[in-house]
This record gives C-alpha cells, structure tokens and sequence, in this order.
C-alpha cells in the first residue's frame, strides 16, 4: 500500500526556488534586481551623490522605489495574461515583499533625518494628512506582508483573497502619499499614478478586449490622457496655474512630460505583447 505525504506550506522558504523547490533564474534575477536599489543608495550616499542631506534623499528614494515595486507588483496579473506567461505569478509574492522593505525603510530613514525623536515622529505621523495617509499604507504593507506566506494562505482561506485585495486602497494610499510630497514638480508622481490608471482600467475592462491589441492601445491613450488631465488640474487645484498652458506643455515637444513617460513606457508594452504574439505564431506554425 502507497501512502502520499501532502507537503505542509512554509512560512519561510528560499526565494530563488520553485513551489516545487525548483530553482529558478528567474526568480534569482527578481531578487538580485529588488536588492539592487539598496546598494546603488549606498554607493550614492558613499560618494556624496545624495546631496547636502543624504539621509533625506535617501528616505525619498527608498519612498520611490517602494512606488516602483508596487506597480510591478501589480503588473503581474497582466503581464500573465497578456503575454501568456503563468511562471510570471511566481514573482508577485518578490515584488510586494520588495515594495513593502523599501517603505519600511523610508519611515526608518524619515525617524532618522528627524533625529530620532520618536515622539515627534509618531506625532506627525498622526497628525499631517500626507504622514497619516503614509502611516495608513505602511500598516497595510505590514499586514500584507506578514500574510504574504504559504502557512498564511493555507491558514486564512479564502479570507486570504479578500486581505490581499487592500494592495489597491494601499496603492492608492502611496500614490496619494507621493503626490502630497512634491511640492514643486509633480510630473514624477504622474508617472506611477498614470501607469496604476492602465492596470486599473485593465482590470475593470471585459477579458476579450483587454488582451487585445486594440484594447491594450485605447487603454493607453485613454491613461495618456488621463495623466495629462490629472496633472493639469493637480497644478491647478493647488498652485492656481493656468490647467491649459499645463496641457499645452504636456503635448508639446519643448520637454517630456509626465504623459509623455506613460505613454513610452505603455508603447513598449504593446510593442512586446506584439512580439510575443508573433513568436508565438511562428512556433505553431509548421
């Protein structure tokens, strides 16, 4: 008589290997490229590059690359789809976990160019909407992070699911975060904020059209736009410029504007999802 042992889920396991335990290039190269920011912030902060005040540059540079993570993070599910790639899934845990250090680290290095002043900083935290709205997607990125783990999932059920599904209000959170923090230039908010307008108006859009080619395109302009419009009124909701002279400069050549970085970076998608789907046809064909 054959017995079969059911594998008992991991709170931790190697984050180079498989579910299976396989190990994965793929995986390791995800890692290695979510460590890399720590070390360049490092070398950046070694050589005098962060300015006259490194620890407050660094504290906005981890905050970005939590930002960054946290798009990748939610390009996954896309990404699955649109270039018919299941292993893809097994980064999403990575990439959250990723987003999730870096803003740890930005409230670490935000008590530390605040000279540790534990009271004043909870205090803030509290107090200032743009803090409170920080403090807010931190406590979820912990909560998240800690039911990250395949003991969790197993444990929680399909409560897991319904967790999981804050990284939306988080990544709102952030986004709104960052924006608060830009007191002069906000075009690099609009950036992420655009890209989080496709995968969002991806996820709502019917399946057939999302994935394909002219569903991915509209869905792209209508982001450009969407960014171009969103930066114009942010400019004049709170600095009270003109919203058409900021929608002229975003459509004009004179420089690259937030909408110009969505819409290159959404082009390159398309040009992907087209060369994947044409190496496709070409291995099925005879």
């Amino acid at each position: 008589m054959s017995t079969t042992t059911k594998r008992r889920p991991s709170v931790f396991a190697i984050p180079w290997r498989t579910p299976a335990g396989r190990f994965s290039w793929l995986k390791l190269i995800t890692l290695l490229l979510c460590i890399a920011p720590t070390p360049f912030i490092l070398w950046q902060w070694r050589t005098d590059n962060l300015g006259s005040r490194p620890v407050h540059h660094a504290m906005l540079e981890t905050g970005f690359w939590a930002i960054r993570f946290l798009i990748l993070c939610l390009a996954v599910t896309p990404a699955r789809a649109l270039f018919d790639w299941p292993r893809v899934v097994m980064l999403r845990r990575m990439l959250g976990l990723a987003a999730a250090f870096y803003t740890i680290a930005h409230i670490g290095l935000y008590a530390w160019d605040e000279g540790f002043a534990l009271g004043f900083v909870v205090s803030q935290m509290l107090t200032v909407f743009y803090l409170i709205l920080g403090t807010i997607a931190t406590v979820g990125f912990i909560a998240l992070s800690i039911t990250s783990t395949d003991a969790a999932m197993a444990r929680m059920g399909k409560k897991w699911k319904a967790l999981h599904r804050l990284i939306y209000p988080v990544a709102i959170l952030s986004l709104w975060h960052f924006f608060l923090t830009q007191k002069v230039e906000v075009g690099v908010a609009m950036v992420p904020a655009g890209l989080f307008v496709w995968l969002m108006l991806w996820r709502a859009s019917a399946p057939g059209f999302r994935r394909s080619v002219p569903g991915i395109a509209i869905l792209a302009v209508a982001s450009v736009l969407i960014t171009a419009l969103g930066e114009a009124l942010w400019y004049k909701l709170n600095s009270g410029i003109n919203p058409w002279l900021v929608l002229d400069a975003n459509f004009s050549t004179a420089r690259i504007s937030a909408a110009a970085f969505v819409a290159i970076d959404l082009a390159i998608l398309m040009g992907l999802v087209i060369a994947r789907r044409v190496q496709k046809r070409a291995s099925a064909s005879p």
